[in-house]
This record gives structure tokens, C-alpha cells and sequence, in this order.
């Protein structure tokens, strides 16, 4: 993906903020969800396949314990909820061995592999606990009848930099005693990131877009981000997908980004441990922030009356709003930037039809006369919402490359409709070009129905100004939709901000693009 340090720009950039930019990257990973090797679906060799065709760095997280389960004070758990549970904790502990060697098979030059488990609490809420060791064994169980304080003595002791184990919070929005965080027990050098946003839901505010719907419940104002910011605590931010059915990093619910220098396994985990971090909805948005020309990120300045916010964002589609928050409160909203840019980004999405009428695709995207600069995937699984749901098993295999000397894009996957009027179950990408002149050529090879259909369509860049759609075979036929030509400089802007003399608190960047995807800073 390219990174801001590609682009001439932003006139505004001081030379310390060009030499950060230029030094570091922002790798995008998925470090919370879930497949078969617990309580989920799908093997983990199709969550790794999965991970790979849009992710930097991944772990698959296996579901190993919940000390309170049956003992927390007025709380009653269904009896089959208790018995899947169980299941998936058993599970887990056989697939351990195994789940390590895969894992670590699956790191590459472009890849960096963390094992992960998690743990379920009423009292602290649910936490995550990553792994920087791809070797690293399960915690042994408490012998039969002696009380379960394995999460109670991590969070009042671990420190991650020291022990390699980085435990964090996730689906903070629930209520307190309702597996929603517990800002009391909460320990910022166990945590120093917390998780605000993944399919359960946002939790960057009690107004943050994609609300909670899951099983477990609604939203809680004060289990949020600004409602911890509010109490004083001190803490990075990740989105991860929490998808139960092997697709780590599937489109629209979570993705953490990581800025840091290299793709390694020392600096993405000493970069999530220093809260060098930024939470995803969607697409990986390209973004940087600066307090007095520095890296603004996590940072803690004392304000002297001379304290200068820098932010600048370049999105994969039009921008809709670039905000900088002070304390939950928008102090300064973003303004284009220099124009002058002919590259910009046409976005495809395929799917719709029939449910239960599964259709394969494979759909190549050729320049021709323009450069194809940039492409970023945007795959989904087969979403869940209650883990007991049972998908269907999926045929084919997601796929997605860029190949730049043929100046293409290609995508493998497969769709079956959308589950509801309001559910996303299609497939697309998002590509940049250098210019508006020439066209975009899209073959499709289909099959659906046992039938094979073959499409090709041809789109002159400089008419695309609205979004032209194709149906394979006529009425409630799967589709294909090709969205109009965004211009780089509507998907760019930047904000300039003095602080107030005397001004206290967090200030953190939020961006949002028009087709629904967030963007949320650490503070």
C-alpha cells in the first residue's frame, strides 16, 4: 500500500514531519478473531489463506477461559451457552501444538504472525492476551477446586515490554459485570492499547457509527473511549473484527493500523506496546499527526502555551468529515489541502442476487492508457453475529493481487447474496490511478447456478462521474457496481490546531470517508 511519503501532497508538512513520514510506514493487522480452533467455524488454514491477501500482520485467537463463569454474583448463564464454552476452552488446549506451528509457518518476509487467546470476565471485562512469542505455551489451569486468578494476577502484574504477553481490553461498550470493561481494574501498563471498534460494534463514543447489536447487548456511555479518556486513563487505540467464521480483517468491522519503521516481529509488537497505533473501520485511511513538529501519537506533552497540533489524512474514497477532538468535543475540522492532483480512486463491489444462490467470481480490472498506482482489497467473510450460528461451508478460495507490470487488479471470491436488507455481504476493492485519462477494463468470469458467465465491460475514466452497475443475468441476478472517479484531492485535507494556553486532556484525529468507514487515532 502507499504510504503518505508517496505523495507531493501536502504544502503545509515542516521538515521534522516530512523526516517521520518518510521513515515509517503504517502496517494494517487484525489481532482479534476467531475460526475453529475454539468455539467458531472455519479451519485455520483458511483464516491464515484469508489473512494474507490483505494483511500485514494477523493472529488467530483462540477462546481459552472464563474464570467467573458460573460464580459471578446474580448472574445467570444458559445452560447451552455454558456448554459451547466449555467445548471451545477444551478445543483450544488440544489445538494448541499444532495452532503454534501453523502459525508460525505462515510468517514471511511480508507477514509477521502473533499467537493469541482470550479470556471472558464479568468482572473485568473481556481481554485478549497476544502472544509475542510464537512458541509460547497456554497458561497451565488452577488445579481442581482452587479458585481461577489467572486475569486477575495478569492485569495487576504483567508488564508486556518485560514478559512478551500484551493483554487488552475488547467490546469495552458492554456495561460493567456484562463483559463491557471495567475501568477500576483497568491497568494502562498491562493495557497500554484498548480495543474500540470490531463487529460488536464502535465504542470510540455512545454516538459512534456502527452501534451495538450483538446477543450481549447495548452500548453503555461511560464504557467508551472518551469515557475513558474522561476518568484519566492513558491508552492506545485498535479495531480488530472479533469474525468467528476464519476471516481475519474481513471488510467493515476492524483493523489496526501500526506506524513504525520496518515490518518485523520486534517493531510491530514494541510498536503496539508504545501505542503507536490507529483503529479501523475499513479501509486502511493514510493519516499523520504531530503536536509541536513530533509524532503526536501516545505522546504526553506538557502545555507550555506554545503546543501545536498538526493532522493530515488521505482516505481511499471521499472524505465526509477530518476531525480533531478534544475531550469529545470537535475543536477543529479539516480543510482541503493543496490541489492540483489528477490521480484518484475508483472503487468495485460484486455480490447481491439471490440468498442461498451462491455465485464465484473472478474479476480482473486492466488499465488501459492510465496507471493502476495503488489497490487495496476490500474481502469479507461470511459474517456472524451469535457464534451459534453455523455458516455455510465456503468452495472457493478469496483471492486478491496487484500486479503492476500487467497494470491489474485480480480478485477470486465468492457471494450468496446479501442476509438482510442492511447486512454487506459483498465482495470489491478500491484502486488509484495516476490520472483520469484512458479507461478501466473489468472482466468477469462467474459461475453461478452452475452456470458459467463471462462479462466484460469498458469505462472511460474521464465520464465515470457516478457509479454504473451490471447485472450478470437480468432481474435479482448477482451484480457488479463501479463507483465514480473520486479525485485524490477530495479524499485528502488537513488540520492545523494551537492549542489553548491553560488547555488540558486528550486530543485524538477521527476521519470519515462518505461510504461509512472510520478512522479513530491514539490520543
Amino acid at each position: 500500500m502507499k504510504q503518505l511519503r508517496d505523495y507531493d501532497i501536502f504544502s503545509n508538512l515542516t521538515d521534522s514531519e516530512k523526516e517521520f513520514i518518510a521513515r515509517n510506514s503504517i502496517y494494517i493487522g487484525d489481532i482479534h478473531n476467531h475460526s475453529g480452533i475454539s468455539y467458531g467455524y472455519g479451519t485455520l488454514e483458511k483464516a491464515i489463506g484469508f489473512a494474507l491477501q490483505q494483511l500485514d500482520f494477523f493472529s488467530v485467537t483462540g477462546h481459552f477461559a472464563w474464570p467467573d463463569m458460573e460464580s459471578f454474583e446474580g448472574m445467570e448463564i444458559p445452560g447451552d451457552v455454558v456448554a459451547y464454552h466449555r467445548d471451545g476452552f477444551r478445543r483450544l488446549r488440544e489445538n494448541w501444538p499444532s495452532y503454534l506451528e501453523k502459525m508460525e509457518r505462515a510468517n514471511d518476509s511480508s507477514h509477521v504472525t502473533f499467537p493469541s487467546f482470550e479470556y471472558h470476565s464479568f468482572t473485568h471485562g473481556d481481554y485478549t492476551v497476544l502472544c509475542k512469542d510464537t512458541r509460547e505455551p497456554l497458561p497451565e489451569d488452577p488445579e481442581d477446586g482452587e479458585p481461577d486468578e489467572r486475569l486477575d494476577s495478569l492485569i495487576r502484574k504483567n508488564n508486556p515490554s518485560e514478559s512478551g504477553i500484551l493483554a487488552f481490553p475488547h467490546h469495552i461498550g458492554y456495561r460493567t459485570g456484562y463483559r463491557g470493561i471495567n475501568w477500576d481494574t483497568y491497568n494502562d501498563r498491562t493495557s497500554p492499547i484498548v480495543e474500540i471498534l470490531s463487529m460488536h460494534g464502535a465504542s470510540e463514543s455512545h454516538e459512534a457509527r456502527l452501534q451495538y447489536l450483538h446477543t450481549m447487548g447495548p452500548r453503555s456511555r461511560d464504557n467508551t473511549m472518551q469515557g475513558g479518556l474522561a476518568r484519566g486513563k492513558v491508552f492506545g487505540v485498535v479495531a480488530n473484527t472479533d469474525h468467528h467464521n476464519s476471516s481475519p480483517g474481513s471488510y467493515g468491522f476492524g483493523r489496526t493500523g501500526v506506524v513504525c519503521g520496518s515490518l518485523t516481529r520486534d517493531e510491530i509488537y514494541d510498536s503496539l506496546v508504545g501505542k503507536q497505533t490507529v483503529a479501523y473501520s475499513g479501509d486502511p485511511i493514510r493519516f499523520a499527526f504531530f503536536c509541536n513538529g513530533r509524532n503526536a501519537l501516545g505522546a504526553e506533552v506538557e502545555n507550555n502555551g506554545e503546543v501545536t497540533l498538526d493532522g493530515y489524512v488521505l482516505g481511499f474514497d471521499r472524505l465526509d468529515r477530518f476531525e480533531l477532538v478534544h475531550d469529545g468535543r470537535v475543536v477543529a475540522s479539516g480543510e482541503k489541502g493543496a490541489g492540483g492532483s489528477s490521480a484518484g480512486f475508483i472503487s468495485l463491489a460484486f455480490g447481491w442476487g439471490k440468498k442461498n444462490a451462491p455465485c464465484s467470481w473472478e474479476v480482473t480490472v486492466t488499465g488501459r492508457g492510465v496507471k493502476i498506482t495503488d489497490a487495496s482489497p476490500r474481502l469479507r467473510g461470511r459474517d456472524m453475529v451469535d457464534p451459534l450460528d453455523r455458516p455455510k461451508d465456503e468452495e472457493e478460495v478469496t483471492l486478491f493481487s496487484h500486479d503492476r507490470d500487467a497494470n491489474s487488479v485480480f480478485v477470486k471470491a465468492t457471494t450468496d447474496g446479501n442476509k438482510t436488507a442492511t447486512t454487506n455481504g459483498t465482495q470489491g476493492l478500491v484502486i488509484e490511478t495516476d490520472g483520469r485519462k484512458g479507461s478501466l477494463d473489468v472482466q468477469v468470469k462467474a459461475v453461478w447456478r452452475g452456470k458459467e458467465i463471462a462479462k466484460s465491460y469498458s469505462y472511460e475514466l474521464e465520464t465515470l462521474d457516478a457509479q454504473e452497475s451490471e447485472y450478470l443475468e437480468g432481474f435479482v441476478s448477482p451484480a457488479i457496481v463501479t463507483g465514480g472517479f473520486v479525485p485524490l484531492d477530495e479524499a485528502k485535507s488537513e488540520i492545523h490546531y494551537t492549542v489553548p494556553k491553560d488547555a488540558k486532556g486528550c486530543y485524538y484525529l477521527r476521519a470519515y470517508e462518505v461510504n461509512g468507514d472510520a478512522m479513530y487515532t491514539t490520543p
